[in-house]
This record gives C-alpha cells, sequence and structure tokens, in this order.
C-alpha cells in the first residue's frame, strides 16, 4: 500500500512543526507583549518543553 509524498511529509513533520511554531510565537509574544502575551509565552515555550520532557521520560521508562 503506497502513500502519496505528501502525506508521507506531513506524517513526519506536523508534530515537529507545531511544536517550531508554538515555540517561535511563544518567543515572539514574550518579546512584545504584555499581559495576555505573558499567559500564552508561558504556554507556547512551556508546551514543547513538557512535551520533550514526558517523551524522555518514556523512553527512559522504556529503556529500563
Amino acid at each position: 500500500m503506497s502513500t502519496p509524498a505528501g502525506s508521507a511529509f506531513w506524517r513526519l513533520w506536523r508534530w515537529p512543526l507545531v511544536l517550531g511554531l508554538l515555540s517561535a510565537s511563544g518567543l515572539l509574544t514574550a518579546l512584545v507583549s504584555d499581559g495576555w502575551g505573558d499567559w500564552w509565552a508561558w504556554l507556547g515555550l512551556g508546551v514543547p518543553v513538557a512535551v520533550m520532557a514526558w517523551f524522555a521520560w518514556m523512553q527512559d521508562k522504556i529503556k529500563r
């Protein structure tokens, strides 16, 4: 069963692109905004870190 090239691309890069865009928007918001922007910056920078920590923890759990 073959998949179109575009489908394979999005399946591989969907979540890295989402996390990258979330990080970039968090960084940009932290630089130029105040108030609600502080909350978005925390969310935009915290979610990718939490995802990476979760996957690192799961990888460590699998190795044991």
